[in-house]
């Protein structure tokens, strides 16, 4: 007897094949939902510049700016997977601009520049941004390589779906790259078993991409013998294929249809579930058994799949992914956004030459353009500049550098195995079958500025302690005060606004008796934990016949570094609507300089604080909040804050130098927080608001915690009406970098741009984002001589 089940929106496929419905698996990909992309100023630099750079957050579906994330993490990973520099940066309707200097400590090398938000890091950290950044030391030897002499290829091969399986024939991607690991060569080779019988044959095409078939057997050895040009054959050594797994392959079955192929060996009979998605979509989803000779083929339509980079993922019974293949369906390349275009071609120094911008009807561009630009000097180890558009409909998607992403979308692509190529080496990637579904994020949408999230831990136990209220303070002017509670696992999120740069910020358990003294508290990063898993570049290897190249701009860096130092280290201080803290406008406010000053704090609140009335108990002074309404004291506890960190013993406030305070808040009512009831508030703000020159809190946990970015000033200096003082070097290789641009229209923009002494090419780039999700890039050149 056949039994139909029938889901809504569903169809009913012949062969017991039953089609699940779309929203199935939408949890494996649930934290997905946006991308990151970032304009840098240029794509390589020397120790002791400037990094610049634009964060475009963009939802993965359209392409629009998304508003709820309000803070991206950038960092710049070294070949080792640590990350040499860390920034948090504040978005304003998905649009960010920062800045990283690089110190001249740094050694040379290829790094990644890596973004993501908060949300981003419970999803697939493969799926952050990424860039390769070249970076020359041109002060220190310290990390430099130079360029290897031993010229023998570097050869990489990729198992389809991502694992060789014993006796099922698998297709193998290979790479076959030049030995500093950047440029895809020519190679022909061969596969020999046990070093005799020859099994398979190949020949790399465009980029050093290729494939070739065959059958790994059990006991055997496999080796590859690689030869490039004229030189001596390279032998490397395959994958090891497992005795046990699944593969998938993925082949055109035509036009119009992808034919899949699922195989297993040794595997328990089990049903299992082949997805099709790109992003927050699901295209199709089957659940089918293994027959059988343990295989099952399926036909897709590739009207199903959209355009361009979709997911082929098998699941076993328990939802593991046990593998994976990506396909590539090209969009057309649309026409450049914006057309850029200089009154010349050639450009003295200290001349302005003004760049004008014209957004193209033909694009489609019709509405607003959110964009970045830069002017730069082009640089021998700088790569092309990677577009946006390229960016978001492929290489997002891909590991490892693509070398031109841009010949993916020409008609000439889609002849051969050119994509295919790419997605066997480029998309691969290997599952931890272990891994389990369903978890919980940890990590929490920053809708509201920047979550700081402690850790709790009883010393007693040692384990993490719940329902424990906490006070966060940041010592600054406007001060502020945050609570929150710890769960069941000992984490307590502060939702913290209005704090940037460096400083201090104190975390305190509410008064608890004598429970407080027994936590611990340990502030827990923001920054991903797997970039050292995931994240690796090429090595960068210098090459003596650049030495002239990079000795001028060493010389230049350094230049500017000594005349304009003030300059370049000019930051925007973020200013304030709401400039009241948490307490909202204080009843009474004290300017203690308008007042006689006394030596003692016990004297300032006996002759002019009215609402604080000061006693002795126990031969210690005591302060405490006269109740007005009542006409009575206030008989549990005030709080006392010094730049808005709270005193355990807000008595010890008569022990603080008045000298220091310069204003007292006070609000003379019963006050709550979280679940501590307070008869009062007494906040005495001191000249510096930095909270120092007083014993600390034992209680309180002062911590070291850089804020969001600020805004570094670009310097540009203007040459309109003379070359300024000539005896002065100006030796900017970055002339212009502007991170706001923005067309609404079609009406043309004329933006001012000043030469330098600096001699050579310059390379005009834009990137941006139309408002309805269109990529825009434009670029142009033009040089600068004496």
């Amino acid at each position: 007897m056949l039994l139909l089940i029938v889901f809504l929106n569903t169809t009913i496929v012949s062969f017991g094949q039953t089609e699940l419905p779309l929203t199935a698996v939408q949890e494996q990909y649930a934290n997905n939902k946006e991308a990151t992309f970032v304009h840098t100023d240029k794509e390589a630099y020397l120790a002791g510049e400037i990094v610049w750079y634009k964060i475009y957050l963009l939802n993965t579906i359209g392409y629009t700016t998304a508003n709820y994330n309000t803070i991206v993490y950038i960092e710049l990973v070294n070949d080792k997977g640590a990350a040499v520099l860390q920034s948090k940066v504040e978005l304003k309707k998905g649009l960010g601009s920062g800045s990283l200097y690089l110190p001249v400590t740094i050694n040379t090398g290829a790094y990644t520049l890596i973004s993501y938000t908060s949300q981003m890091k419970n999803g697939d950290p493969k799926l952050f941004f990424r860039k390769r950044v070249v970076i020359t030391n041109a002060l220190s030897a310290n990390g430099s390589v130079l360029a290897a002499s031993n010229n023998n290829a570097i050869v990489n091969f990729f198992p389809e779906g991502g694992d060789l399986i014993e006796g099922l024939i698998t297709k193998v991607g290979v790479q076959v790259l030049d030995p500093g690991a950047t440029k895809g060569i020519q190679a022909i080779g061969y596969i020999l078993e046990n070093e005799t019988d020859t099994v398979a044959r190949f020949e790399t095409a465009k980029f050093g991409l290729g494939q070739f078939t065959y059958t790994p057997h059990s006991g055997k050895r496999y080796t590859a013998v690689v030869t490039v040009g004229n030189k001596a054959p390279v032998k490397t050594g395959l994958p090891t294929q497992k005795l046990n797994g699944h593969t998938i392959s993925v082949t055109d079955a035509g036009k119009d249809a992808y034919k899949i192929i699922v195989s297993a060996q040794r595997a328990a009979p089990q049903k299992m579930y082949l997805v099709a998605h790109s992003d927050q979509t699901n295209k199709m989803a089957v659940e089918f058994d293994m027959d059988a000779d343990n295989s099952f083929a399926y036909n897709v339509d590739k009207s199903r799949l959209g355009t361009g980079i979709i997911y082929f993922t098998l699941f076993n019974q328990h939802w593991q992914p046990v593998s994976e293949r990506l396909v590539f369906i090209p969009q057309e390349l649309p026409v450049t956004g914006v057309k850029i275009s200089t009154e010349k071609n050639i450009f003295a120094g200290r001349e302005n030459a003004p760049i004008e911008l014209e957004p193209l009807q033909a694009s489609g561009n019709s509405g607003v353009i959110n964009a970045s630009l830069s002017v730069y000097a082009t640089d021998t180890n700088g790569s092309s500049a990677g577009t946006i558009h390229d960016y978001l409909l492929l290489t997002r998607h891909l590991a490892g550098k693509i070398e031109a992403p841009e010949f993916y979308f020409t008609p000439e692509a889609q002849q051969g195995n050119y994509i295919d190529n790419l997605m066997l080496v480029n998309g691969w990637r290997r599952f931890n079958t272990a891994t389990t579904t369903g978890k919980k994020p940890v990590a929490l949408p920053e809708y509201n500025g920047h979550i700081i999230t402690a850790r709790i831990t009883n010393t007693w136990t040692n384990k993490p302690e719940a329902d424990a209220a906490c006070f966060l303070t940041v010592p600054s002017v406007p001060f502020g005060l945050f609570n929150g509670t710890s769960d069941a696992a000992g984490m307590v999120r502060f939702n913290i606004t209005r704090y940037y740069g460096p400083g201090d910020i104190f975390i305190k358990p509410f008064p608890t008796g004598n429970n407080a003294d027994t936590y611990r508290i340990d502030i827990i990063s923001p920054f991903a934990d797997s970039t050292s898993k995931i994240f690796y570049q090429p090595g960068f290897y210098l090459n003596p016949a650049d030495s002239v190249e990079l000795l001028k701009r060493s010389i230049a860096m350094q230049a500017q570094n000594i005349y304009n130092q003030d300059k370049l280290n000019r930051f925007l201080i973020p200013s304030y609507k709401d400039t009241l803290p948490f307490y909202d406008k204080p009843e009474i406010t004290y300017l203690l300089d308008n007042y006689k000053r006394f030596s003692t704090m016990e004297e300032v609140l006996r002759e002019y604080v009215t609402p604080i009335n000061v006693v002795v108990r126990d031969k210690k002074l005591k302060m405490t909040f006269y109740d007005e309404k009542n006409q009575t004291v206030y008989r549990y506890a005030a709080l006392v804050l010094l730049d808005g960190v709270p005193l355990a013993d807000y008595n010890s406030i008569f022990n603080y130098d008045p000298f220091k305070v310069k204003q007292l808040d006070v609000i003379p009512r019963r006050f709550v927080i979280g679940s501590a009831v307070y008869s009062g508030i007494a906040s005495f703000q001191t000249y510096d608001s930095k909270f120092n020159g007083f014993e600390l809190d034992p209680s309180a946990i002062p911590i070291d915690y850089e804020g969001l970015e600020l805004k570094r000033e670009f310097f540009s200096p203007e040459y309109a009406t003379n070359k300024g003082d000539l005896r002065i070097p100006d030796y900017r290789t970055t002339l212009l970098w502007n991170p706001d641009i923005r067309f609404a229209g079609n009406k043309k923009q004329q933006i001012s741009c000043f030469t330098s002494d600096y001699t050579g090419t310059y390379k005009i780039v834009l990137q941006g984002i139309t408002e309805d999700g269109k990529p825009v890039y434009g670029e142009s050149t033009f040089k600068v001589d004496k």
